[in-house]
């Protein structure tokens, strides 16, 4: 039996390591907020202005609502939220507000969900450099 928490852990780690390729230098600091167990609100990974929730789940074809209001806490309407999932066989999916994306005014029910190469394209254009 696999542990659910190590197979979140896991994908935690996959996404970081996506994001160090992708990102290069800008992601090489990235890790894992070990923290957001202790520390109500936090995100799994906090990628300057993009707060990322990360879910992995084994069965199933669309993002929970309560991922996407936990994603959308841990932004307190300061940061970008960005909530990626996957479910085994299925491909990783990233899920965005759709007025970040500049197509909607501020809603936080109103997202659109890409696949990867396009998430990752989108990421490139709300990420801000500190």
């Amino acid at each position: 039996m696999i542990n659910g928490r190590a197979k979140g852990h896991a994908f935690e780690r996959d996404i970081i390591k996506i994001f160090q390729d992708e990102f290069g230098d800008c992601a090489a600091h990235l890790k894992r907020v070990l923290d957001q167990y202790q520390e109500k609100g936090r995100a799994d990974i906090e990628f300057n202005n993009l707060m990322v929730e990360c879910k992995r789940y084994a069965s199933g074809s669309w993002h929970r609502p309560e991922w996407w209001k936990q994603c959308c806490d841990s932004a307190k309407g300061k940061h970008v939220p960005v909530l990626i999932y996957k479910y085994d066989r299925q491909p990783i999916r990233f899920v965005f507000r759709l007025s970040d994306l500049g197509w909607h005014p501020q809603d936080d029910e109103c997202t659109a969900t890409v696949d990867m190469p396009t998430g990752i394209m989108l990421m490139r254009e709300l990420l801000e450099f500190k």
